[in-house]
């Protein structure tokens, strides 16, 4: 890794501006921490320096990919990008860099959702896929996936590989043989791509299902508005929100977890009396939902849409050779539901990287996938894929909207159906984030300390097992988190892969959903206290 001083050495006078305008702090900051690989390709701030995405370390994460791919005989490229500041910049210099690598870049005329971007890799027949995304991220962040030929994330060993390459490269070196290059070799991809990718869900019978639809001002619009006429569902929008806007202005955490994300949405329902409001983060792979209720309209959780999907599908859809596959966090729920209903259920760890293997490793034996899907609003509801595509997530929510109100029901109907059916189980998930310059350490310093020290109780509550899926034989792949068990409650601690901070998993079983609820939420605020008390 270089420092801040060898970065002076880059020749670009718009970079060595950036630099002399960082403060002392900046510097320390920018510079501490390089750029890895987490969960879901490399993300960060948008900062001048090592640790940051920026034209410098794009472009060295770009060489690193060509490396591979001339190393394996890899010679085309999908490379796709957001609406989010400097994403087309960074798609550029990424095609740039691959095209004078002799690599044949598809490259798309304007932004486009990662569904997209992961389909056009297949359709086109590419051996590597690129999306310039932070995904649900702040507006300061940005980021890169990168997809196989199938469409799944590269696995462990490739990311090894193209890290390799990465961490050895000197950066200002890469930046000054590249940045005066330009675009060659390039094949531009249009519409009908998008073409291709909604092509054959069409239903013209007529709809009476009340939407409203937000891209958040991301890249969602097109791909919904479109699969969604194809289908008859018309819907509203919120204008502010239709259009892309990097600052996300109306919306600074454009995370469709979150209710925080509804709220222009949730003003326009209430005007048109929505049966259903959705929203796609930024890159419209995940999908948020929120439903009217008598009490107004209420935000389901990840886990909430998940047994929705999984109970129409089943109803619906079900296949001899059909099975399910969602991660370890997700809720256990789904799998009382599995067992009672005598469908496979699979589980893996965290992140679609893993869905989609396990996915794919299934279909090859011949099974076909009824629901794959991770408690963070990521679902994949159709088959030959194997990444979280929240456009056609929207089109079965409307689907499954439409299909209720014509039978006199609605989606709080239907939960409530599926819990008096499989019992009732309160899913939490929150999150206690670590600012500053060491904030990756002191992270990295509390959950050792978990694992050294383990949560003996919880308040009033005893553990009675702890299972490390780092050091313990789960028959998964190590992964570094914690998972406690004590009779009605279950929860797990781990790092998240994009971002300095814990992520916490609270299971809490009770037929009476009341006291599930509050239980679960006073265990939550107490587990909270004794992770923070691990920071001193």
């Amino acid at each position: 890794m270089s420092d801040y001083n060898s970065w002076l050495g880059i020749k670009d006078k718009k970079i060595q501006k950036k630099l002399k305008s960082l403060s002392d702090e900046q510097k320390i900051e920018n510079f501490a921490s390089p750029l890895a690989f987490g969960t879901a390709g490399m993300r960060g701030k948008m900062v001048m320096g090592s640790g940051g995405i920026n034209e410098v370390t794009v472009t060295k994460l770009a060489l690193s990919t060509a490396k591979y791919m001339l190393a394996h005989q890899k010679i085309t490229c999908v490379v796709c990008y957001d609406t989010r500041k400097n994403s087309k910049l960074f798609a550029h210099i990424y095609a740039k860099v691959l095209s004078n690598n002799n690599i044949l870049v598809y490259l798309f005329k304007k932004y486009a959702p990662t569904p997209l971007c992961v389909f056009a890799t297949r359709f086109k027949k590419a051996q590597i896929g690129v999306m310039i995304t932070a995904s649900h991220n702040k507006r300061e962040f940005n980021g890169i996936k990168i997809y196989n030929s199938i469409g799944i994330q590269i696995d462990n060993q490739t990311q090894q590989e193209i890290s390799g390459y990465f961490n050895e490269a000197d950066e200002v070196e890469c930046y000054n043989n590249t940045y005066n290059l330009k675009l060659k070799n390039i094949v531009w991809l249009k519409d009908d791509v998008l073409k291709a990718f909604l092509d054959g869900d069409t239903d013209m019978t007529t709809k009476h299902l009340k939407i409203v639809y937000t891209p958040l001002n991301g890249t969602g619009y097109e791909g919904v508005e479109k699969i969604l006429a194809q289908n008859k569902f018309k819907f509203f929008t919120p204008k502010s929100q239709k259009h892309p806007d990097p600052n996300f202005s109306t919306c600074p955490y454009p995370n469709p977890e979150f209710i925080e994300a509804f709220k222009q949405s949730v003003d326009l329902a209430k005007k048109v009396d929505a049966d259903v409001i959705i929203a796609t983060d930024p890159d419209a792979d995940r999908i948020g939902v929120m439903i009217k209720s008598k009490d107004g309209y209420k935000k389901l959780s990840g886990n909430e849409l998940g047994y929705i999907f999984l109970k129409f599908l089943l109803d619906n859809k079900k296949q001899e050779d059909g099975f399910v596959v969602t991660s370890v966090v997700s809720s256990p729920l789904v799998e009382k539901i599995c067992n009672m209903e005598n469908i496979p259920l699979y589980k893996t760890l965290t992140g679609f990287k893993s869905l989609g293997e396990k996915t794919h490793e299934l279909v090859l034996s011949g099974k076909t996938p009824l629901l794959v899907f991770e408690e963070s609003c990521g679902y994949i509801v159709r088959p030959n894929t194997y990444d979280k595509d929240g456009i056609y997530a929207a089109l079965l929510v409307c689907q499954i909207g439409e299909w209720l109100k014509s039978h006199g029901s609605d989606f709080e109907k239907y939960l409530n159906d599926i819990y008096e059916k499989y019992g009732y189980l309160s899913a939490l998930g929150d999150s206690i984030v670590f600012e500053g310059v060491d904030s990756l350490n002191v992270m990295n310093n509390v959950i050792n300390s978990l694992r050294a020290n383990p949560i003996k109780s919880v308040g009033d509550i005893k553990i009675q097992s702890k299972t490390d899926y780092l050091k313990d034989d789960t028959g998964l792949d190590k992964q570094n988190f914690i998972e406690y068990r004590a009779g009605k409650l279950q929860f797990i601690i781990r790092p998240s892969g994009t971002e300095p901070k814990l992520k916490i998993y609270l299971f809490y079983e009770d037929s009476d959903s009341v006291k599930a609820e509050q239980n679960a939420n006073n265990i939550m605020e107490k587990l909270k206290e004794i992770i923070n008390e691990r920071q001193n």
